[in-house]
């Protein structure tokens, strides 16, 4: 959704018209009144302005080439400025006798023509746009319904409709201003007139344009009483509710640069929009700044378009939104140069913004064209909405089952837990000899396959593009719901690990400690401090504290499964991704997990020897020079000498 001018957001338009998986639509209002665009709203009486309609359905018919040339040269073409009435008529009457050409543009300027020549009033066809007569043709045909004519002349160049959207319901408003100095500026022409450089205070939507009376009492009434004469004329306006929708449904929604108070201001003086804008919450909303000045922005500052567009967007519902639910991102151009021959638009007081997490300063120009360069404004949102084109994959091995009904109870429990809710495919894998009941597993609400051993799960994530893998032991200590847990932190894309700790699960932790070592109060102790020693190594050599460097229940990033140099069963496996982990600074995620004490009988847990081997490996990867991902095997030789007595021989 990007809300426009005429020409002034032209290098956006074009990156987002040719950017694929973007459905762009562009939201623009009918205020302008200045040459012929001026005169066909004169002349109709009840009609908005058709020039910034027509500019951008030529600029995206030129783009997406939609429509054959001649008829984009003759809707763009201009009749002469010292043209009389009767060579106008001559010539339009031309275009309708032209051979070959399309109907409707021959019906369309038939239509003017028959409403010209039955009007009582003149028409000044200098300078004229014949684009402008064909809409206004258009419009008539249309029963004077002006959105309707704005995708009828559209659908002429090939533009499909709702591409261009007018902002409003279609009704007519006039613009008008009160400038700093307290004088009335009657016309949009006049706002944006480049001689007299004006500095805007405040614009207006009214009903119809003011008489030389009603314009003359205003302004010698003063600048309060001015207001309230403007306001009382104000527009009935509603918000295009086909706009409505869009914007519910946009992922971005661009605030462009150009003429503020003549094309952008208005449009966000519509009734409704804001509300609209503000209840779409998960969009991201650019409003990028202007980059050079011009008449109507002259001594203003970027920082005072922000506080402008915030305003005009509360103003008609006289009602303040949250900034970020208007506005996530302030995009706000630095030269980092001065003394150019135009003028740039200087960047304010930055730090009068409240969120800094809201503003991002960058040189965004195109040269020093004054006009922005769309992919430095744009690629770091689309790149990031774009990147995912599917859900993220995770790979999930069960190991330590010992029997399929652990298999079974675990893949229940990730059922339980709401693995259908989150969006992440999961495929399922279990060490063992015996395969699953087909029943059962055809109803499961994602893939279950089974594996001879760790290497073969090593070749499936190689060969299955997984993004993650996760690591859950299920001899029956862990919940399979905890797995769904840690999974769903990994949806936003941002972290590379997620690692269950079961220290952070206080009183089962300790429950596991008297059951295993209640007949030996001192090995417990040895092995409690033991664990904690292993996560003091971490905070003392990578400058992070694990809570729990044994846990079995963890999720890291495919890439550093694949780069650990060992199978992911091994016992010190979680040491050597860890290692890895901390050692890139990785983002790692520790949650609890619930953690139930079983018989050392039933189980084999970690022996204070393979705690000693299990810091030597800690302290051994900090100081080795790691291998990447795709130079190291998960089946190849342990990469340190200590490791290689220890290692699980092959069979």
């Amino acid at each position: 959704m990007l809300f426009s001018g005429g020409r002034g957001s032209g290098a956006l338009t074009r990156q987002l018209v040719a950017r694929p998986g973007v459905s762009l639509t562009i939201a623009i209002n009918g205020y302008d009144d200045g040459a012929s665009t001026g005169e066909v709203r004169r002349f109709l009486g009840d009609s908005l302005g058709p020039s910034d309609f027509r500019k951008n359905a030529a600029r995206l018919a030129t783009e997406l080439k939609t429509c054959p040339p001649e008829l984009l040269a003759i809707v763009e073409s201009r009749l002469p400025a010292d043209v009389t009435s009767s060579a106008a008529v001559e010539h339009l009457t031309t275009l309708i006798a032209r051979p070959g050409g399309d109907p409707r543009l021959a019906d369309w300027i038939t239509a003017f023509l028959d409403e010209y020549s039955r009007a009582a009033a003149s028409f000044a066809f200098g300078d004229c746009s014949v684009g402008n007569l064909v809409f206004a043709g258009a419009y008539l045909r249309a029963g004077r319904d002006f959105n309707r004519a704005v995708d009828d002349y559209c659908a002429l160049l090939g533009i499909a409709p709702g591409l261009i959207e007018n902002v409003t319901d279609g009704r007519n408003a006039h613009l008008v201003a009160i400038d700093s100095a307290g004088r009335l500026l009657r016309t949009e022409e006049a706002i944006v007139d480049a001689r007299a450089r004006n500095t805007i205070n405040r614009i207006f939507l009214i009903d119809r344009p003011l008489t030389d009376d009603e314009a003359r009492q205003i302004e010698a009434s003063g600048v309060d009483a001015a207001v309230r004469a403007l306001q009382s004329r104000r527009a009935a306006l509603a918000l295009n509710s086909r706009l409505a929708g869009k914007i519910a449904a946009a992922d971005v929604i661009i605030y462009a640069p150009g003429t503020q108070h003549s094309s952008l201001f208005p449009s966000y003086l519509t009734p409704g929009l804001a509300d609209a804008i503000a209840a779409n919450l998960r969009a991201i909303k650019l409003l990028v700044t202007n980059i050079q000045t011009d008449a109507e922005i002259t001594g203003s500052t970027a920082v005072d378009l922000i506080d402008r567009a915030l305003h005009y967007l509360n103003a008609p519902q006289e009602r303040r939104f949250p900034t970020p639910c208007l506005i996530t991102h302030f995009l706000l151009n630095d030269p980092a140069r001065t003394g150019a021959a135009a003028p740039y638009v200087p960047l304010g007081p930055v730090d009068r913004i409240e969120d800094p997490r809201l503003v991002r300063i960058a040189n965004y120009e195109d040269g020093v064209t004054g006009r922005h360069d769309a992919t430095r404004v744009l690629e770091p949102f689309f790149d990031g909405l774009q990147a995912r084109v599917r859900p993220y994959r995770m790979a999930v091995l069960l190991h330590d089952a010992s029997s399929l009904d652990k298999v079974a109870q675990t893949l229940l429990e990730i059922v339980r837990g709401g693995i259908e809710t989150i969006p992440l495919e999961i495929t399922v894998f279990y060490e063992g000899t015996a395969p699953l009941d087909v029943r059962f597993a055809a109803r499961l609400p994602f893939a279950v396959r089974q594996i001879a051993d760790a290497r073969a799960f090593a070749d499936a994530i190689r060969a299955g593009s997984f993004d993650y893998v996760g690591l859950f032991e299920s001899s029956g200590m862990y919940r399979g719901e905890d797995l769904v847990a840690l999974a769903s932190h990994l949806t936003v894309g941002r972290l590379d690990a997620v690692w269950g700790s079961r220290r952070l699960s206080v009183r089962d932790i300790h429950e596991s400690y008297r059951l295993r070592y209640q007949s030996n109060v001192v090995l417990g102790a040895i092995s409690y401090i033991g664990s904690h020693l292993l996560s003091l190594a971490y905070l003392l050599l990578y400058g992070r504290y694990i809570s729990d460097t044994l846990s079995a229940v963890r999720a890291v990033r495919a890439d550093d499964a694949l780069a650990a140099g060992i199978e992911l069963t091994h016992k010190r496996a979680n040491q050597f991704l860890l290692s890895r982990l901390l050692r890139r600074r990785a983002e790692v995620l520790e949650l609890p997990v619930q953690f139930f004490a079983i018989s050392p009988e039933k189980v084999k847990r970690t022996s204070p020897f393979e705690g000693v081997q299990s810091l030597a490996t800690i302290v051994a990867r900090r100081f080795s020079t790691p291998a990447p991902a795709s130079a190291v095997q998960p089946d190849a030789a342990p990469e340190h000498p200590q490791d290689a007595a220890m290692a699980p021989s092959r069979k």
